[in-house]
C-alpha cells in the first residue's frame, strides 16, 4: 500500500506542534484517524453533558475589586 505524506494533511498543519515522521502507510494512518475521530466525538458528547450540568449551577459570587497598588506611583521602579 502507498504512503501518505503526513506534513501535507490539514489536521497536522493546523494542530500539530511536531510530526514524528514524514510519511506513514495508508492503512495505519486511516486506523489512527478513525480512533482519533472517535475520541474527538466522545469528548464532544462529554463536554455537552458537562455544559448542561454547569448551566444548572448558580453563578459564583462576585469577587471584591482588588486594590490598585500602583495608583500613587509608589510601586514604580523607574522612580527609584
Amino acid at each position: 500500500m502507498a504512503d501518505v505524506r503526513l506534513v501535507d494533511l490539514d489536521v497536522f498543519k493546523r494542530y500539530s506542534l511536531a510530526i514524528r515522521q514524514e510519511s506513514a502507510p495508508v492503512d495505519e494512518l486511516l486506523a489512527v484517524l478513525d480512533l482519533t475521530r472517535r475520541q474527538v466525538e466522545e469528548a464532544g458528547r462529554s463536554s455537552g453533558r458537562a455544559t448542561r450540568r454547569r448551566r444548572a449551577e448558580p453563578p459564583p459570587p462576585e469577587a471584591e475589586p482588588m486594590e490598585d497598588i500602583w495608583a500613587d506611583g509608589a510601586g514604580d521602579v523607574a522612580d527609584r
